[in-house]
């Protein structure tokens, strides 16, 4: 019963340190990290594409889930958080798709 109650502090630590998004919301509900020259979205997407390719963000944003998903008392530990973390990944590849799409549009 002592190592659950540990774990469970620690995971609690773990997400108050790793997570200010939560404690402030209004400052993090907008772009932190554009720098003033990065005011143009297209430019910072092609950018983003020209150094990355399509398929290494896939698989750097695929190995960050499964990694979320197989270490042992993570936070994703209960079905319906898993479930979100799953929702969220489909949803942020098909963002990037658009992206994607959009500047390989202004390219040709």
């Amino acid at each position: 019963m002592e190592s659950i109650e540990k774990t469970d502090i620690f995971i609690s630590l773990t997400l108050s340190f790793m997570n200010p998004f939560q404690s402030h919301p209004d400052f993090y509900n907008r772009p932190i990290r554009l720098s003033p020259e990065e005011t143009e979205p297209l430019e910072v997407l092609q950018s983003f594409f020209q150094n990355c390719p399509l398929a290494e963000v896939r698989r750097i944003l695929w190995q960050m889930v499964e990694t979320s998903l197989v270490v042992p008392y993570s936070v994703f530990d209960e079905a319906g958080h898993r479930q979100t973390l799953l929702w969220f990944y489909r949803e942020l590849e098909t963002v990037l798709e658009a992206g994607w799409l959009l500047c390989e549009t202004k390219r040709a």
